[in-house]
């Protein structure tokens, strides 16, 4: 277990909704002060923030297109504002789109709004999250890659070199801010239907894994959980998948 002092401030991406919602709700659970990233998402991001205060936890907003580079840049300056200037110790770089197109399909801009919003924001966000991390204080980056960070996936060619090369990241990142902040990543399976898919579809898709299910939000926080408490973990990705990379 962690010999660490845990982290007490946090920045999720695409915090507002799905997965980032849940891993907000989780952080502040457990009394970090939570910033909640949103781009256009400001209905439910507002809601989730009322429901942290209500229960009495420290939540704050912030709105960026991460699409922008300029916007991206100054989101952990931003967010350390609201925190009272206070440093944060946890980034989760959850915020994604998710677009189909074949290599013959996918338009420039298409693939570049895919490596901007995938690739260049953790990049960006991870390396000013470094440098305001005051010495001797630790931190931690958690990306959330998906499965096809490591397999490719037909008919999602931008996607799917974007979240490759996130992956190669994380364990580039690992190996230069060790020992101060540790790098891990996350890769989800089918947890929940991405947007579009049928009930029917994303069964079938549960069905053929390994395990033969679809898995719950739940399983993902409990991988995000067990990243934060064990601190000779870096480099590394768990993938709740149901063993669907296996195929």
């Amino acid at each position: 277990m962690s010999t660490a002092p845990p982290p007490t401030t946090a920045l999720i991406t695409g915090g507002a909704r799905r997965l980032g919602a849940a891993c907000v709700r989780t952080l502040a659970r457990r009394g970090m002060a939570v910033v909640i990233h949103h781009h256009a998402s400001d209905g439910p991001a507002k809601a989730l923030q009322t429901e942290i205060t209500a229960q009495g936890g420290e939540a704050h907003l912030l709105q960026a297109d991460l699409a922008d580079p300029e916007q991206t840049r100054t989101l952990i300056d931003r967010a350390a504002t609201l925190l009272g200037n206070r440093p944060l110790t946890l980034l989760i770089n959850n915020a994604a789109i998710f677009e189909p197109g074949t290599l013959r399909q996918t338009s420039l801009e298409q693939w570049q709004r895919h490596l901007a919003i995938n690739l260049t924001a953790p990049f960006l966000l991870s390396r000013e999250f470094a440098r305001q991390l005051p010495p001797g204080l630790p931190g931690q980056i958690i990306q959330i890659i998906d499965r096809h960070g490591h397999r490719p996936r037909p008919g999602y060619a931008a996607y799917s070199a974007a979240k490759s090369a996130l992956w190669t990241l994380t364990r580039q990142a690992a190996l230069e801010l060790a020992p101060a902040i540790r790098v891990n990543a996350i890769g989800p399976g089918p947890i929940l239907p991405a947007p579009g898919d049928s009930a029917e579809r994303f069964a079938a898709i549960g069905a053929a894994t390994p395990a033969g299910r679809s898995g719950t939000p739940d399983d993902i926080l409990s991988a995000l959980l067990f990243l934060i408490d064990h601190d000779f973990i870096t480099g590394e990705m768990i993938r709740v998948d149901g063993g669907e990379h296996l195929r």
